[in-house]
């Protein structure tokens, strides 16, 4: 078999929107037969550090320099990385250890974990073997000043039997970033982590031309009683007023269908700014648009607005006042912070509502915006019925950049028994906003955090789609023929760029996992 061999690192930031909290991430590369090394996922990172939360309930953002990788016991393998701090290089908070994940395939990963090294020293790089003779791991690492010491650990993930740090005179840190795998192994990464070599899509699929609908943000569309509904935040008219689009096919959405005014601005109910992210869903019986709306200050909050019985989408008497999303006890949803991006969807025979909910945006006191979860009822579905339970935290490197802490814009695509939560991290105007992927079996306990996988990368980046920049703030839709499709906004340069709407083909791998960049 060929030799294959596989290689983590990390970039440089450039200016084409790659920030130095994307470049401070793990990226893989692969070499076959001597020749040069081929990047997987666009060389976009494929694991991020993960940051800490303040004593003020606020994100530090980090990131990672100098990766290595080395074999484990099992057919496992390590990946390990100090970490630093992207503003002011290294990570005080983090001396004397070091971030790492172990791995069977390079596809699924653990929770990132750290390993004390019984220093108080900041860690430039560290390399690692596995002595099988001993059962230990051999750690070489150099300190700041350029000093290298040994550890030896026999286990990890407990690490309870670490040894102190020995000063290694002399020596240096070789080649510790690369190493040799199955070529089965990277086949198998090329199929997941390789843009596919043909559509995947059937032939029945649509494929439309980006962009569709300039200035139109956070779009769905919605098929109900054989007609298409289109919906989405109005860029154009400074995201006041919801408006709907009606045709008989996707295509006549963005031919010719003419956008009504279902919902404009109530001084009287202070509806007056940011008419955002609505969303139409069948809950029970009834058609509800779910959105976000901010009264004469700045504070968008969740409402829910019912369709009649026997009502028309397109029609605007046909619909019922708006209501404010309340919690359990009957008091508003949030009353300090605010909240939106709210979506629905059933799983497990239960009924959810999930939406982005922040506090003190704007200041130094920021938390970031963070995905909620609660159970509701189809018949009372402005009422949560369960205490709202935190779901995500942007403290990845990918979902903290540009400025910006965000978690918002989810939405279920519900296959194959599993949960496929999208949501989106990263700049909402800006080259780094990027769709990102919870995944939980359908018949879990979804109010329980731990029955969520977070993958560590986004799904759908500005590297996803070639003219396609800060891709995110997606929906799903099924046609009438079975395909399923993403919604999305996206860019069409990386400055002073309307965002637009993009509808793009979702395929599914060899695994039923979701993939995006088919056409």
């Amino acid at each position: 078999m060929a030799e294959v061999w596989l290689k983590v690192y990390t970039r440089e930031p450039d200016s084409d929107g790659y920030s130095i909290d994307l470049a401070n991430s793990v990226h893989m590369a692969y070499r076959m037969d001597g020749k040069d090394y081929v990047p997987f996922y666009n060389n976009y990172g494929i694991l991020f550090a993960k940051g800490s939360i303040t004593g003020k309930n606020t994100i530090h953002c980090k990131g990672l320099k100098n990766p290595c990788i080395f074999h484990t016991v099992g057919r496992k393998y390590v990946i390990m990385a100090p970490l630093c701090d992207n503003v002011a290089g290294y990570d005080s908070e983090t001396a004397g250890s070091v971030a790492f994940w172990v791995t069977e395939d390079f596809i699924r990963y653990g929770e990132m974990r750290m390993l004390y090294l019984n220093t108080s020293a900041c860690i430039d790089k560290i390399s690692g073997t596995y002595n099988a003779a001993l059962a230990r791991y051999e750690l070489l690492w150099q300190d700041r000043e350029g000093n290298v010491f040994e550890n030896y650990v026999s286990d990890l993930e407990c690490a309870a039997d670490m040894t102190a740090p020995v000063l290694q005179t002399g020596k240096e840190i070789g080649s510790y970033n690369e190493i040799t795998v199955p070529e089965e192994m990277v086949n198998r990464l090329k199929r997941k982590l390789l843009p596919p070599e043909r559509c995947q899509m059937a032939d029945s699929a649509i494929k439309l031309s980006f962009p569709l609908a300039t200035g139109w943000a956070d779009p769905q569309i919605f098929r109900w009683k054989n007609k298409y509904y289109f919906i989405a935040t109005n860029d154009n008219n400074n995201d006041i007023g919801i408006y709907v689009r009606e045709s008989d096919t996707v295509e006549g959405l963005f031919e010719g269908a003419e956008p009504v005014l279902l919902l404009d601005v109530d001084q009287e109910r202070k509806f007056i700014q940011n008419f955002w992210a609505p969303e139409l869903h069948k809950i029970g019986d009834d058609i509800y648009i779910l959105f976000a709306v901010s009264g004469e200050s700045f504070g968008p909050q969740c409402h829910m607005m019912k369709l009649k019985r026997n009502g028309e989408i397109g029609t605007p008497s046909d619909w019922e006042v708006p209501e404010r999303v309340r919690r359990a006890d009957g008091s508003f949803l949030a009353e300090h912070g605010i909240t939106l991006d709210m979506t629905y969807f059933e799983a497990g025979g239960r009924s959810y509502l999930v939406w982005s909910y922040r506090e003190h945006i704007f200041s130094e006191k920021d938390t970031g915006s963070m995905l909620y979860i609660a159970t509701t009822d189809k018949a009372n579905p402005y009422q949560l019925t369960s205490e709202p339970v935190l779901l995500s935290r942007p403290l990845w490197g990918w979902e903290n950049t540009e400025g910006t802490i965000n978690n918002e814009g989810p939405f279920a695509l519900l296959r194959n028994g599993k949960v496929y939560l999208a949501f989106s991290g990263g700049s909402a105007g800006g080259d780094s906003y990027a769709v990102g992927l919870l995944v939980a079996e359908e018949t879990k306990d979804l109010l329980n955090p731990l029955c969520w996988e977070k993958r560590p990368a986004p799904m759908h980046t500005s590297y996803t789609v070639k003219g396609e920049y800060g891709p995110g703030h997606n929906s799903f839709f099924t046609d009438e023929n079975g395909n399923v499709y993403t919604v999305y906004h996206a860019k069409t340069a990386l400055k002073d760029a309307p965002r637009c709407t993009a509808v793009r083909g979702v395929w599914f791998d060899e695994d039923g996992e979701p993939v995006v960049d088919t056409f």
